[in-house]
């Protein structure tokens, strides 16, 4: 059973690590200094909204989670700013029973909706976790 610990600051040279190691394997192939994974990740950490959560399997450390709570008209919901699971737990199931611990957790504090973003190729892992299309697109521009 996998669940949710939540991170503090002293968490950020591991998740920085695992980060590091998750996107240099495809589909990302991505070379990222240190630094710039302890950056992204205290940055993750930093906000009065923000959540962070270590993933574990007993006392065995295998992903991390970040996000923040949004205030909406008539409700809050939880933007899901990144999860990765280390790869050697890939396609084992840690990423659908961290959504499902994250729904549980979110519950608790009367959030009542997850949104993310996710590359095309990962969708379906996504909607066969219960997630819908919305109807907002996610767009780009390269600034040169």
């Amino acid at each position: 059973m996998l669940f949710l610990r939540t991170c503090v600051e002293s968490d950020i040279p591991n998740a920085a690590q695992m980060l590091c190691r998750v996107y240099a394997e495809a589909p990302y192939n991505e070379n990222w200094p240190l630094d710039r994974a302890e950056k992204r990740i205290a940055s993750y950490l930093s906000g009065s909204n923000s959540k962070g959560y270590a993933l574990l399997i007993e006392t065995q450390l295998v992903g991390y989670l970040f996000g923040r709570i949004i205030t909406a008209a008539k409700c809050s919901n939880f933007y899901v700013d990144e999860i990765y699971v280390h790869p050697n737990y890939q396609r084992k199931g840690c990423g659908s029973m961290a959504l499902v611990a994250l729904q549980d957790e979110l519950k608790k504090d009367c959030i009542n909706k997850i949104e993310l973003h996710t590359l095309t190729e990962d969708v379906s892992f996504y909607e066969k976790n219960g997630f819908t299309r919305s109807s907002y697109a996610n767009m780009e521009k390269t600034l040169t």
